[in-house]
């Protein structure tokens, strides 16, 4: 039974999410059965915002493939004091270096897209060397998410389980065995990867991988698009108890309209 709280959520995300099914166009959806359609969009800020350019792409081509997503084609990207911020329940954050100060409409944009069930991931490009943009991330979700604590998301969480089977979360690096979470009434609704996921996924124009992945090569790689097929399947669904956790149940599950 959810909680009242999460009921509130969901009355308000019914009107704010643009997520719909549409027909199964193409990919392992059968003939006849709904996709969903969804946006990837990343934060753009000032700044260095796109370090791993075309990951979102990338991981939606996956999406595709393996899933009954439909994300679109290019991933669009929006700001902070955007209402376009709204029309998905997932924003991609990556960066570097540390995040710049966002306004107080920004900051206020961002604590509402959490209150309405969104899942933030930010996403460091370092890979675990500098900790500047983690750094950053925390101070912004101390003020937007303010009481909440961050803490290690355990290896036995859905969101390892929520498609694949995952037990470390890698990316182009290996350097932290864990990502960092906010849990809210038991739902992750902020998630920090420090093994730069986004410099795993990206690809050139070429379709040739642009970082090699250390130790695990091309090993590791998958099991990063694995993690990333994850996320968003988490991000994507309503009901986040772990006997809920397989791909199709989620799916049909999911119905904001």
């Amino acid at each position: 039974m959810p909680s009242r709280r999460d009921a509130l959520r969901m009355a308000a995300a019914a009107s704010a999410w643009s997520i719909v099914p549409v027909p199964a166009l193409a990919g392992p959806a059968p003939r006849g059965e709904d996709v969903l359609s969804i946006d990837l969009p990343q934060l753009r800020y000032d700044g260095e915002w796109q370090p791993r350019s075309g990951a979102m792409r990338v991981l939606a081509r996956e999406l595709r493939l393996r899933t009954r997503l439909e994300p679109l084609a290019q991933p669009t990207s929006v700001t902070a004091e955007s209402r376009e911020l709204f029309d998905t329940p997932f924003l991609y954050v990556a960066g570097e270096a540390a995040l710049p100060t966002f306004s107080r409409a920004g900051e206020a944009n961002l604590r509402q897209f959490l209150d309405l069930g969104g899942l933030i991931l930010f996403d460091a490009a370092d890979g675990g060397t500098d900790g500047a943009f983690t750094e950053s991330a925390r101070e912004l979700l101390g003020r937007i998410a303010p009481g909440s604590e961050i803490t290690a998301v355990s290896r036995d969480h859905v969101l390892f389980r929520s498609f694949y089977l995952v037990d470390t979360p890698v990316g182009r690096t290996a350097a932290f065995d864990h990502m960092l979470g906010i849990h809210d009434e038991g739902r992750i609704s902020a998630l920090i990867m420090r093994n730069d996921l986004g410099g795993a996924l990206e690809e050139g124009l070429d379709g040739r991988v642009v970082h090699p992945c250390a130790p695990g090569g091309a090993e590791q790689r998958q099991w990063a698009i694995r993690l990333g097929v994850n996320v968003l399947l988490y991000a994507t669904c309503t009901d986040y108890k772990a006997d809920r956790a397989h791909v199709e149940t989620l799916l049909r599950a999911r119905r904001w309209r």
